[in-house]
């Protein structure tokens, strides 16, 4: 028998539950989030964390001034709703059709109801996280429109490329416009430095969601300088 769970997910008002299992309501639930939905917005009680299983999620902050900042691309492996405290402090959004580990805060909101051994997996990728922002931080301030688009590319292939002839494959399921408010761009500017990086032969782009690298090395040294 499945009932509704309290976690809930808004979208211009209509609240889509996900189903969990009653019995094991405290256990991790495997859900799935189509794309474009908030998992959470920042100021909502931190009761859940969510283990990426599948597919993309961003997590943004809404500037004073109406702009947005995003923080993060959360992958298959990452966590997402980590909090020193009760609230979340970000906005977290699915990129495209997501699963998801949602792990339950205990009552003292430090822990996983029957899962303790998931709390030691937290304290690693919270060191990683640290470390991912500090060069988030670095490449915003620092690199060049160049630089900064060859670093995001660089890290995808890195991470989920794949080999296929001489060319490392992988798909950016995030728009232009993410990827601007992710390196601090403009829309035209990320667009712009694609098709340079294409022209140089650098990589290829077969449609505006996938990338192809040719030269993987020359990418890799555009990361770090123009």
């Amino acid at each position: 028998m499945y009932v509704t769970s309290p976690v809930s997910i808004f979208n211009n008002s209509n609240i889509i539950s996900t189903q969990v299992s009653a019995s094991n309501e405290s256990q991790p639930q495997i859900i799935n989030v189509s794309a474009g939905h908030p998992l959470f917005f920042e100021g909502d009680e931190a009761e859940f964390v969510y283990e990426m299983v599948e597919g993309v999620v961003r997590t943004s902050k809404i500037l004073f001034d109406g702009r947005r900042q995003i923080l993060s691309f959360g992958y298959p492996g990452d966590v997402v709703g980590l909090s020193h405290d009760r609230f979340y402090h970000c906005d977290c959004e699915t990129v495209c059709d997501v699963k998801l580990r949602v792990h339950r805060k205990n009552a003292s909101n430090t822990c996983f109801e029957r899962d303790p051994n998931f709390c030691n997996e937290l304290l690693r990728y919270a060191a990683c996280e640290v470390n991912n922002m500090q060069e988030h931080f670095i490449m915003l301030g620092r690199k060049s429109a160049m630089e900064k688009v060859a670093s995001f590319l660089a890290a995808l292939m890195g991470r989920v490329g794949e080999k296929k002839d001489s060319r490392t494959c992988f798909d950016i399921p995030m728009c232009r416009s993410d990827i601007a408010d992710f390196l601090g761009l403009s829309h035209e500017t990320i667009s712009r430095t694609l098709t340079r990086l294409r022209q140089n032969g650098i990589i290829d782009l077969p449609n505006k969601h996938r990338v192809c690298v040719r030269r993987p090395s020359e990418l890799k040294a555009l990361a770090e300088r123009e």
